[in-house]
């Protein structure tokens, strides 16, 4: 193994900030896309709403896995990290 990549879930993602003003599967808008970015999470927004979205989690990371394998791990072919040969995924279990 030469590298190493970590891909883990954040509240304040654009998609989960959709979904938790506008209802599941909302689209982010522009503004949610850089907002997570550049913002804190106040002191008065509760923790709780977040929470209660738990299918728009899994959702929202899958999304991500498969655009990160799609994107970065494209075997045989030039991506951001090279040329990958091949790696495993720890959610499916199985050799890319």
């Amino acid at each position: 193994m030469q590298i190493m990549i970590t891909i883990t879930q954040n509240n304040r993602n654009p998609e989960m900030l959709a979904a938790v003003r506008r209802g599941p599967f909302a689209r982010p808008r522009p503004q949610e896309k850089i907002e997570y970015l550049l913002t804190r999470l106040p002191k008065t927004e509760a923790r709780k709403e977040f929470e209660a979205h738990a299918l728009e989690h899994v959702m929202s990371f899958q999304r991500r896995v498969v655009a990160c394998q799609r994107e970065f791990l494209a075997r045989q072919k030039k991506t951001p990290l090279g040329i990958v040969e091949g790696y495993w995924d720890r959610l499916s279990g199985s050799n890319c």
